[in-house]
């Protein structure tokens, strides 16, 4: 048998090793949805960074998902902590004394920065799984989110079944960046 031939009998099981991590990927997001649905909910610390474009704000979050609603408490910078906000089904509704702040909505109107914590956990919890593969030693997962104008891609990476980044984009232009920290499911 030639070299040719070796070569050729070796490229199905090459693509089949492929196909397997892809799957295996997959298998990885699809049980960390069922253990997020179980828990019912979750907490985590979100640094994020919102790109307008012609300006990006940082902020830090303490964020909660309970499983349909998201809550979040400004922790950075210090000019704004401790304002809080519960975001329901996308809108948030920020609580706070007598401080405004000035962040607009991303992707023509769609993605309140703040709605992070809503985003992420009902992205995580039920809209579709696009795509799911390896980088680097991290899983990364791609989920979409609403459809046509509206529709947000939500790429999340995981490092042993926990989520430690994300990017949050609309219609090609990646909008948010969070990484992520000290991520737990609670009861």
């Amino acid at each position: 048998m030639g070299r040719r031939s070796i070569i050729l009998l070796m490229l199905p099981i090459m693509l089949l090793c492929g196909c397997r991590k892809e799957n295996d990927t997959m298998q990885t997001a699809l049980d960390f949805r069922r253990e997020l649905l179980a828990a019912g909910s979750c907490k985590f610390s979100a640094n994020v960074e919102a790109d307008y474009g012609d300006r990006v704000y940082d902020f830090t979050l303490a964020c909660t998902y309970d499983g349909t609603d998201g809550y979040l408490s400004v922790t950075a910078p210090e000019s704004i902590a401790g304002i809080s906000a519960a975001v329901r089904d996308g809108a948030s509704q920020l609580e706070f004394d007598g401080v405004c702040l000035d962040f607009g909505p991303l992707a023509n109107g769609f993605v309140p920065p703040l709605s992070v914590p809503w985003l992420l956990g009902s992205a995580w919890s039920g809209d579709y799984i696009a795509w799911a593969g390896e980088d680097g030693d991290l899983s990364r997962v791609t989920i979409l989110k609403d459809y046509d104008e509206r529709e947000l891609s939500i790429v999340t990476w995981f490092q042993k079944n926990i989520p430690v980044r994300a990017e949050i984009s609309s219609g090609g232009q990646r909008v948010l960046t969070v990484t992520i920290e000290g991520f737990s499911l609670t009861e």
